[in-house]
Parts: C-alpha cells; structure tokens; sequence
C-alpha cells in the first residue's frame, strides 16, 4: 500500500506549497476523562486539513480491500501518535510533566465531510489529583510545521460536572508570527519548540 505514515515527522505531514509554517492543520476536540476528581487520561478527535485528508481517502476508496486497508492506516497512526506522545503535554500544578502509558484504547477514523477524523483515548501512567490543584494541557507538534487548534470553546470538555475547564490562547509575539511565517517547507527551525510556543493551553481544575 502506498501511503506515508500520516503523523510521521520524517514525511512532514503531506507537505503543500505553501512558504510558511504551518503547513498542516489538524482541528483537535479533546474531553478529560475523570474518576471522581482524578484525571485519568483523554478522549481526544483530531481532524486532518482537507489537503492532507484527501491522499487517505484516496487510499481507502482505490484499494481491492477498504476495511483492511483501513485497518493498516489506523495501526500505522496510532503507532506514531504513541512515538510522538500522542502530541500532547500534561503539566501538573507544579508544573512537572506527566508521562502518557503507550496503550491507547477506542481508536479508529472515520471520513466525515470529506476529511478524516482519527479518535483515541489515551491515558496517564499516573492519575493526577486536580483538586484545588489546575493542570495544563498542551497539543503541539514541536517543529510548528503542523499547526493544531480548538477552533471553539465547546472543542474541550470534562467528564466530572463539578471540574471546570478552559482554553488560554498563546501570547506570541509579532517577531516570532514572523520568523515561522519565514520558514520555508523544507526548513526545521533553530527552536524545536517552536511548536510549543504556539500552542494553547487547557486548564482543568476541580472544586
């Protein structure tokens, strides 16, 4: 099967021809899944741009075996979502990070609108207690080539209704906007954190 590993970094992501950073956008929704007042992990659907959608729907519609194919494609994404820490950063109130166990569970994608949305759950080694005690969340990939975004405040939720939680947007400044703006699509940045500093913050926090 034809195919480049759709969150794989080496590939880039399906480059376009654009000249700046970001290249790729991924719309993400993501609910915090809780007991009680511990986060447990995250249930989180990430819609590919239409660009980089349509090669995987191709893929899907030509081959002699959809289903399986979709299977391969889904295997190979939840792979590199694992290598790549599902893309996503958890702070505690004290600002350590908070490492991710490597066994996803309910994932699959879906074609909706023309465009894929890939859903997973994924889970913390070690629940954190967010009593009185906020934890950040940050999605990024770290070169800024992809671009992940909450379009919406309703793209975040919380499955305890006596948690709140909410989106902070980054404050970059107009040097940076311009620096990624420069950066040509074969470029890597001199920062591999140039992503992170893009990136929104979930704060979730419990009475």
């Amino acid at each position: 099967m034809k195919f480049r590993a759709i969150f794989a970094l080496s590939s880039l992501w399906f480059a376009t021809e654009a000249s700046a950073h970001p290249h790729s956008f991924l719309d993400i929704q993501t609910k915090a899944l809780m007991q009680e007042t511990q986060l447990t992990g995250f249930q989180m659907h990430w819609t590919l741009d239409e660009i980089a959608s349509a090669e995987l729907i191709y893929e899907v519609k030509s081959s002699k075996n959809p289903e399986e194919t979709k299977k391969k494609i889904t295997q190979e994404m939840i792979d590199t979502a694992k290598n790549e820490h599902y893309f996503s950063y958890l702070y505690n109130a004290n600002g350590e990070l908070q490492k991710f166990t490597d066994k996803p569970t309910d994932y699959a994608f879906e074609i909706a609108q023309n465009r894929i949305v890939f859903r997973v759950k994924f889970y913390l080694e070690t629940p954190q207690e967010l009593k009185n005690a906020p934890a950040t969340l940050m999605s990024y990939e770290p070169t800024y080539y992809m671009g992940i975004e909450y379009n919406r405040h309703s793209d975040v939720s919380i499955s305890n209704s006596a948690c709140q939680i909410r989106i902070e947007q980054p404050k970059v400044d107009q040097s940076l906007r311009l620096y990624a703006s420069n950066l040509d699509k074969n470029e890597t940045p001199d920062d591999l954190s140039l992503g992170r500093q893009f990136a929104q913050r979930v704060i979730m926090v419990c009475e």
